[in-house]
């Protein structure tokens, strides 16, 4: 006979998961959707352009600044670290290309440098302390720089002033000391994927507000691979040629 009601072992795991979901995520979202109702019910069809639509071949140039006041646990369980009071920031420059339009979509290619990465209340090793088994640790800031060479973001109601947005990349991060724990690496791969709203402020310039699921991990290339991830919430500007 199937069981079709949840194990006493599954249903504590269901609760677990509601119980560490971050609550400023679910408050995050219904701003983002107060927000872009708010500038759809202000848009002005008579002043404005008749298509605010991305023009296909035009090159974009974007500063991001984003940060991560929170470490989830939703996608990636417990840690075998502590994570209180870990917090990320990155401040990034971006190159896009406009690839098209298809029906709702516009489809961007995007290559992103993120010059300063900032992991705060990193573990490190105290290099002044005397020798112990284990090694004495500390807190600092640790400084990054990334990289991510591939990124693609899908823009939707391609022809509105209020256009929202699902976004993904991948690339490399390089720090300074290892992150989040020493004996990982100090050279990492990352990924992310989030979304957000793009509001043009003229037919070549954008404001951007979103969300990034950011991961940092070496992929097992390292004697441990602990893992991080932010939470991060960013604000960016976008400058289009045409």
């Amino acid at each position: 006979m199937l069981h079709l009601l949840p194990t006493k072992k599954t249903a504590l795991l269901y609760l677990e998961v509601y119980l560490n979901f971050p609550r400023h995520l679910i408050l995050a979202f219904f701003v983002i959707v107060f927000f872009s109702s708010t500038l759809c019910a202000q848009e002005q069809p008579a002043s404005e352009p008749d298509d605010w639509k991305l023009t296909r071949g035009a090159h974009s140039f974007e500063i991001e600044a984003g940060f991560a006041p929170t470490q989830p646990i939703f996608f990636s369980g417990r840690k075998e670290y502590d994570t209180a009071g870990r917090k990320f920031g990155m401040l990034s420059l971006r190159y896009g290309r406009i690839v098209g339009t298809k029906g709702p979509v516009t489809y961007e290619y995007l290559a992103e440098v993120i010059p300063v990465a900032l992991a705060f209340n990193n573990e490190v090793i105290d290099e002044t302390a005397p020798p112990t088994s284990p090694l004495a640790t500390k807190r600092e800031t640790t400084y990054a720089f990334a990289f991510e060479p591939i990124s693609f973001r899908f823009i939707f109601r391609p022809n509105k002033r209020v256009k929202p947005f699902l976004q993904t990349g991948a690339g490399f991060l390089f720090a300074k000391k290892p992150i989040p724990i020493p004996g990982s690496l100090s050279y990492d791969f990352i990924g992310d994927f989030g979304g957000g709203v793009m509001y043009s402020l003229s037919k070549r310039k954008t404001i951007n507000f979103g969300y990034r699921y950011f991961h940092v991990s070496n992929m097992n290339i390292g004697r441990i691979n602990p893992g991080y991830n932010a939470n991060v919430f960013y604000v960016g500007f976008s400058f289009f040629n045409k």
